[in-house]
């Protein structure tokens, strides 16, 4: 779980601050034409020898088409990462915040990979969530960073032409990301904890605020359990953030939030409040900008849905735990001026039993066409046998099409093994059309709280061309043995795979 690991790490590195400087739904077939196999390539390049078994989780993923070597997409991933991947730090037996990077390749596999760098005074500590600028050539990603006395969300930028500069990002595990990743700044800065940031750049060229970089993040109200849902802008060209303002009214139990930009420049924030096992309740936020390092102004919270039975915790005989996290993609309809912002999030469609058990995990999509002050009812994604789970979503600028994936376990009599499913809202349609499976072997590892995979991601780009738009899908998985002793064994990774349409 990404608060668990967060709160872990920021005790473990805390105390080591002092030694450092500021040195039944019928599917369709599988992918037919993914150069990625459908079950995906390992996106790490940890030896297989003396291979951690569980050697990366809490994927992330972002990518601009076209723009690598031979016309390969650029790809970048994140993860937290068994292995000391940034050499000047040691992080004492709990995981790495590391990136992965495909730039001369279209087989879902890193040229290179690193650590995220220190900024200063802050150490990096947290799950490294990129986010992609195609309109400014760029890539960026914010993680929890610490001092020894603050909290903030580092962040970090690199063009693409940097990226494609193998003397600045050399192919292999580099040892110096900071000539890779060379702007960063610190957003949501605070004297108590932060947690689970969200990253959204402006894709506009002109007007206020276009190209700001935005980071929404759960913000711990010091000296009590309660948080708040804080959210910096940051000038795209040097990082410099604005002081964090608040966003989430008078609730005193946000987290998880998503942030997104609109095509207006509109700022979107969606988040759920409640305590960790439900009720809860979905919000909806709307925020104007200012123009960085300005902070922007937001509205009151409106309410989404009052959720009684938010799937947290194990669905079915599944060994996982999971958050009740919404997510959400606002796209602009053919007419040029409408909005239209589609949310998701996991549901037990039965009540839990005690606070974890969920006999049935579904995936519920719903939308508003007015800035969330009214959303339509709810409609179920998938199929109605078995457990789905772990849901995210991705816009496809270029058409149009809102991509949701998912773990489902509906192929599995026993509902226990899962695989990754994809639903699709084509463009100028509101309904999930059937979805498309897209990973074949079930996958029987770890999902939850302590060990694997608790975020699934997906990134979705294109031209606007039928057959030119794919998705990216980075989750944990397992595609190839290690070994140890001579033995083969099985251990869990990085894994992407790509869908195109």
């Amino acid at each position: 779980m990404r608060l668990y690991h967060t709160m872990i790490a920021a005790v473990a590195i805390g105390a080591m601050m002092i030694g450092f400087q500021s040195t039944s739904v019928a599917q369709q077939p599988l992918n037919p034409t993914s150069v990625c196999t459908p079950n995906g390539n390992r996106f790490d390049l940890e030896p297989l020898t003396n291979a951690a078994f569980y050697g990366q989780y809490n994927e992330a993923v972002a990518v601009i088409p076209n723009r690598g070597g031979h016309g390969s997409d650029v790809v970048v991933g994140g993860a937290m990462d068994e292995r000391f991947m940034n050499p000047a730090i040691e992080y004492d037996g709990f995981y790495s915040p590391s990136y992965y990077v495909q730039r001369d390749n279209s087989n879902c596999a890193p040229d290179f990979e690193g650590g995220m760098p220190i900024l200063g005074g802050f150490v990096p500590i947290g799950t490294p969530v990129p986010a992609a600028d195609p309109a400014h050539d760029a890539f960026f990603i914010a993680t929890i960073n610490i001092t020894d006395q603050d909290f903030g969300v580092g962040i970090v930028k690199s063009t693409v032409a940097n990226l494609l500069n193998a003397a600045n990002c050399p192919s292999g595990t580099q040892q110096n990301s900071a000539t890779c990743w060379p702007i960063a700044g610190i957003a949501n800065e605070s004297t108590s904890n932060v947690q689970n940031p969200s990253i959204a750049v402006d894709q506009r060229t002109s007007g206020t605020g276009a190209g700001d970089v935005y980071v929404a993040a759960t913000t711990y109200i010091s000296g009590t359990v309660n948080t708040q849902i804080t959210l910096s802008a940051c000038a795209n060209s040097n990082l410099l953030c604005s002081a964090p303002v608040v966003t989430s009214g008078t609730d005193n139990s946000p987290l998880y939030s998503s942030v997104q930009v609109r095509p207006d420049g509109g700022i979107t924030i969606a988040y759920g409040n409640g305590n960790l096992f439900g009720p809860v309740q979905f919000k909806f936020v709307n925020c104007k900008p200012h123009g960085a390092p300005n902070p922007p102004t937001c509205g009151a919270p409106t309410l989404v849905i009052d959720e009684l039975h938010p799937a947290v915790g194990v669905p079915g005989n599944i060994t996982a735990f999971f958050e009740q996290s919404p997510y959400h993609v606002d796209r602009l309809e053919a007419d040029g001026k409408t909005v239209t912002s589609f949310l998701i999030y996991d549901q037990c469609a039965v009540p839990q039993i005690g606070d974890y058990f969920c006999p049935k995990a579904r995936v519920l999509l719903t939308y508003s066409t007015d800035g969330g002050k009214t959303w339509s009812p709810l409609q179920v994604v998938g199929a109605a046998t078995g457990q789905q789970f772990l849901a995210n979503i991705a816009l496809d600028v270029s058409t149009g099409t809102v991509n949701i994936a998912y773990l489902s376990s509906q192929n599995d009599k026993l509902t226990f093994h899962t695989q990754i499913f994809l639903a699709q809202v084509p463009p100028g349609k509101t309904t999930a059309a059937t979805p498309h499976q897209i990973t074949q072997t079930p996958y029987d590892g770890p999902y939850g709280w302590g060990e694997g995979a608790t975020d699934l991601s997906l990134a979705a780009a294109g031209s606007g061309k039928t057959g030119q738009s794919r998705v990216y899908i980075h989750f944990t998985g397992s595609t190839t043995k290690g070994i140890y002793n001579h033995q083969p064994f099985r251990i869990y990774h990085n894994v992407l795979t790509k869908y195109e349409y």
